[in-house]
């Protein structure tokens, strides 16, 4: 990422294929759970997930649905701390799009035919409260969700 270039939200999301969801641990109260999960843009611009029943997060989810999914630059770099990265805080919820949904993971992730065909997973809707972004040295605020446009 250029240091120079403010960081465009949007387009960061929109970037990237994975970030680490963060619920409110079941097995551990009061502490987060939070585990790498790939992510999906709906061509309506909303972001879902795609996990199973079984999962520790549908577990969580179910007990409280506020949710947080980071999205970094940190992959390859040598100072992971000085990357851009965004925090989606957001209410989760089961998705209402399965089917349209599933198509265009099939086409996002090379190895969604064998997940796809997986009992007892679904995908599920973050609805955005708040962003919370750091470009870089310099640039970090809040974002408000209806000035994002992921369309």
């Amino acid at each position: 990422m250029d240091s120079m270039m403010p960081l465009q939200p949007a387009d960061f999301i929109k970037h990237h294929q994975f970030g680490v969801l963060s619920t409110f641990s079941l097995s551990h109260p009061g502490y987060p759970f939070g585990s790498l999960v790939p992510y999906l843009l709906a061509e309506d611009g909303s972001i879902h997930i795609y996990i199973s029943a079984l999962a520790e997060h549908t577990k969580n989810i179910a007990a409280n649905n506020k949710v947080a999914l980071t999205i970094s630059d940190a992959d390859n770099s040598t100072n992971p701390a000085a990357e851009a990265r965004i925090t989606c805080l957001a209410d989760i919820t089961l998705s209402q799009q399965q089917e349209a949904l599933q198509k265009l993971y099939q086409m996002k992730f090379s190895h969604a035919e064998q997940v796809l065909q997986l009992p007892g997973f679904q995908f599920y809707q973050l609805n955005l409260t708040a962003i919370r972004l750091i470009g870089g040295f310099g640039d970090i605020r809040w974002l408000s969700p209806d000035k994002l446009d992921l369309t």
